[in-house]
């Protein structure tokens, strides 16, 4: 009778594939340079503050700020009154969370709070209320924005894994993006393939 052997034959592959979850990553990591590409592509952007001034913002320079858990970002301004067509330059520091979204499987900006927003012209620092106006124009700008997301293929996989939460720990190294224990193994579905496939940093850029 064949069914004893394919019985076996199941089980063998069963405890090989059980094995193999075993050893899959709890942990991936996505470095500040795959941050920094990622959000570079969406810049520059336009706002209006409050009919009065146009913004051209910059793209971002990040930077990891582990002991917080939060990353620092710098962009340039340029600024136009929509009236007089005075123009100036600024910088803008702000700090955010990262928080991780599974609709798009996505990493995007959280809780951002702008520090300092300087912006002058010939004659000088523009007046503070202008710049605290812009200033908020800017946190709206950076809140929510996408720093990363999964490849079509990658979140296919993690949909397939029904992964939901994902703990996002900020380090000296890069983002740590980890599920809980008794998931670990699915986060494999974010991880290289074997033979050199596509990669965590190869991530999609639309």
């Amino acid at each position: 009778m064949q069914r004893r052997p394919f019985l076996m034959a199941a089980a063998a592959a069963g405890a090989v594939l059980l094995a193999g979850c075993a050893g899959l990553p709890r942990t991936v990591v996505i470095t500040e340079a795959q941050l920094q590409d990622k959000l570079a592509a969406q810049f520059p952007q336009q706002r209006r503050v409050m009919s009065l001034l146009d913004l051209n913002i910059g793209s971002p320079a990040l930077k990891l700020l582990p002991e917080q858990n939060r990353v620092a970002a710098r962009l340039t301004v340029e600024a136009t009154e929509r009236l007089s067509r005075r123009s100036a330059t600024g910088t803008v520091d702000a700090d955010s969370a990262l928080r991780f979204e599974p609709s798009d499987m996505s990493l995007r900006l959280h809780q951002v709070r702008v520090a300092r927003f300087d912006l002058a012209d010939a004659g000088g620092a523009w007046p503070a209320p202008v710049r605290q106006a812009a200033g908020v124009v800017a946190e709206q700008l950076l809140e929510d924005q996408a720093v990363w997301r999964a490849s079509s293929s990658q979140a296919d996989r993690l949909r397939r894994a029904g992964v939901r939460d994902v703990k996002v720990r900020i380090t000296a190294a890069g983002i740590e993006l980890t599920l809980d224990e008794e998931k670990a193994p699915k986060l494999a579905a974010l991880a290289p393939p074997q033979g050199g496939a596509q990669s965590l940093g190869a991530a999609r850029r639309d």
